[in-house]
């Protein structure tokens, strides 16, 4: 690590307070840091998952005089740390949306009080005006963000709530901040020291190679191959299997568990208790194999993990960095090893446009939304009103209430209506719990009257929590004492401003701008798969980290070759399979299979990929029979799709047309060969 003083002016303070945290000594570049921080320096730190990122701020929230600011992106995580830090008597508490709001309110009141030396929040926290005051009222000693690659564009997981942290730094006013990440690009770094408002901040680099960790890509050819392949991979030990979607998890864990490989399932659709459940017999099982969706992993510190695998590409370098770095924090030999088919980067492809819609969905939703003012029956029935994809809508919502043109609630928020029926006054709950809260509803409605309220009023009104106050309502219900009407139990969207969309002034372009940085950064990681050089220089080249490594760097298949081997089924063949003269269609166009094999061939040599993978034999002749000059020609061809269209419609039809109006024009080919069966 790069340090910009060797001084350690506080060494001896430091070193004794790392008894509070167990620890007797500093990993390297610790020191540097932590003395950075307590010296009053705004700090740029870049380390390595599993480098000791927490502890850099961790130790100085407990030697200075005041209290320390967490900036974090997930619930889970400050909840671990929260508790970390708790259990070895450091007062640390987290304040997110998780709580209701009498917590809240609890928990700013001791923060105003001084009593806790870490608070952990997210960056929307600060959009609260009251955790904002509460904070100006204590003493901030130290601000922190963690996961600082957030707050840029050119980060693998920008957060537009990241981006507004240098105004908060600005309000703050606190004497010293420090901004942590596991990867950041140079471009990264400057724009995080910009963003948080830095001037000459020290900057920190610690170094990314991991000599432990063998690197490799293994060409697949579809998920049967992958399934295969983590099969093998399992048998060097523990391990994490990443998969792109949920539903390949599901399936890649069924295939795992059916091989008899201890495998649990990880991803964002099963429920809190699932999830830790999941977590927990991963870390206590000394051989699991943790197949998971990008949502596991923060927090995880298990060293003896001997494999982190990828069963679908990554969309940036930065996040496949963090995740193999996941693999071999104990020092020993490792193995990082991504499954790779270029049909998986036309799926990402296709996942980032849908994450940046088009402006007439924007339309679409907002005339939808602004017609209901409220509307409260789930993002699936608004996408089927506007006739699309709830990804899709999902995204305008998220842009649309970041433009504060809309709110959402959490979920079951809302007012209850509730009516207090005649002659209910001689039932008499048992329960103290339930008493409380039938005093408070006789005190706030005439009996036969229809009222509303919600459940932090009645919090107010009766000191008990949202859980308990949902089951005295039911309990009422049930004898008969009142009649309930529930909020929607998703999450309610509410329009804030009533205006026509063209007049809304929504600057679309930082979505157009977004989509096109998350392209970029697919295809840097595109790049890698494909890279002919040393796949740990090209890491540590991207990191802007120079390096010294020679022709062979000892860790990775491109110097020392392929390590995985995944057993080919019989007849496979690397190459696409001759087309058989019978297959061919009754008529074509010559110069068309010409032109549209020169094109196939060029994209191939320049993507580096096969030419069937672009598209097959079949399908090339396909084309130059039906000579499709529109989308909907393109489509009734066999092996076409709308991803091919996307990719190469242009350049297909403009090859069709040129053969057509050169007169070389064929009939369209037989039904059996060519077209599609329509669907009825």
């Amino acid at each position: 690590m790069r340090a910009v003083s060797a001084d350690l002016p506080f060494l001896d303070e430091m070193t004794k307070g790392l008894s509070a945290f167990g620890l007797s000594s500093f990993r390297p570049g610790q020191a540097q840091v932590v003395s950075s921080v307590l010296s009053g320096r705004n700090t740029v730190v870049v380390m390595p998952t599993g480098a000791g990122k927490s502890l850099c701020y961790q130790l100085p929230a407990t030697l200075l005089d005041g209290v320390t600011v967490v900036v974090s992106p997930l619930i889970a995580l400050m909840q671990d740390q929260v508790e970390g830090l708790s259990a070895r008597g450091i007062p640390a508490t987290f304040i997110n949306s998780s709580l209701s709001d009498g917590e809240r309110q609890e928990r700013q009141k001791k923060l105003r009080a001084g009593e806790y030396k870490l608070v952990y929040v997210a960056p929307e926290r600060f959009r609260s005006e009251a955790f904002v005051s509460a904070l100006t009222e204590a003493r901030v000693a130290l601000y922190a963000i963690d996961e600082a690659h957030c707050i840029s564009q050119w980060g693998h997981d920008f957060r537009p709530d990241y981006a507004l942290l240098g105004q908060v730094r600005k309000r703050l006013r606190p004497p010293r901040t420090v901004a942590l990440t596991a990867t950041a690009t140079p471009e990264v770094r400057d724009d995080i020291a910009r963003v948080l408002l830095m001037k000459e901040p020290h900057v920190f680099v610690a170094g990314f190679d991991r000599p432990n960790l063998f690197l490799e890509v293994l060409n697949v050819t579809g998920e049967d191959d992958k399934r295969r392949a983590s099969v093998e991979l399992a048998n060097e030990g523990s391990g994490i299997i990443y998969c792109s979607t949920r539903k390949q998890a599901e399936g890649l864990h069924q295939a795992l568990t059916t091989k008899k490989v201890d495998a649990v399932l990880y991803h964002a659709g099963m429920t809190d208790d699932a999830r830790r459940e999941a977590q927990d017999a991963f870390m206590s099982r000394e051989a699991a194999v943790a197949v998971a969706t990008n949502a596991f992993g923060m927090g995880i510190d298990k060293p003896g993990i001997r494999f982190v695998a990828h069963a679908g590409i990554p969309r940036a370098v930065e996040a496949y960095y963090q995740e193999i770095g996941r693999a071999g924090r104990d020092g020993q030999p490792a193995h990082a090893v991504l499954f790779f088919n270029h049909a998986d980067v036309f799926t990402q492809e296709r996942l980032i446009q849908s994450n940046h819609p088009p402006e007439t969905l924007f339309r679409d939703v907002w005339e939808v939304l602004r017609h209901e003012q409220t509307f409260q029956r789930g993002v699936n029935q608004l996408a089927a009103q506007v006739g699309s994809s709830e990804f899709e809508v999902s995204a305008a919502l998220k842009a649309l209430e970041r433009e504060r043109c809309l709110s959402r609630g959490g979920r079951g928020e809302g007012r209850y209506g509730v009516t207090i029926l005649p002659g209910s006054a001689a039932h008499h709950p048992r329960s103290p719990e339930v008493k409380a809260l039938w005093t408070a509803l006789l005190a706030m409605f005439p009996v036969g009257a229809r009222g509303s309220t919600d459940l932090p009023t009645l919090g107010r009104r009766t000191g008990l929590d949202e859980e308990r106050l949902r089951t005295g309502l039911s309990s009422l219900e049930r004898a008969g004492s009142i009649t309930v009407t529930r909020p929607f139990a998703g999450r309610a969207i509410q329009v804030l401003r009533d205006e026509p969309w063209h007049q809304l002034g929504v600057d679309l372009e930082k979505v157009r701008a977004m989509e096109r940085t998350q392209l970029l950064l697919l295809k840097r990681m595109t790049e890698y798969a494909y890279t002919k050089r040393c796949r740990r220089g090209f890491l540590l080249r991207y990191f802007g980290e120079e390096t010294a490594l020679g022709q062979r760097c000892g860790g990775c298949d491109v110097c020392e070759g392929q390590r995985t081997k995944v057993p080919v089924k019989s007849g496979a063949r690397d190459e696409a399979p001759s087309l058989a003269k019978s297959a061919l269609p009754g008529q074509y166009s010559v110069l068309a299979v010409e032109e549209l094999k020169r094109f196939r061939r060029e994209l191939s040599q320049d993507l580096a990929v096969p030419p069937f993978i672009i598209f097959n034999d079949a399908t090339m002749y396909g084309l130059a029979a039906a000579l499709p000059t529109t989308r909907a020609e393109f489509l009734r061809v066999k092996g076409t799709g709308e991803g091919k269209w996307e990719k190469f419609g242009a350049r297909v039809t403009q090859i069709c047309l040129m053969a057509r109006a050169a007169g070389d024009v064929a009939q369209p080919m037989a039904e059996s060969v060519g077209r599609k069966r329509t669907r009825r």
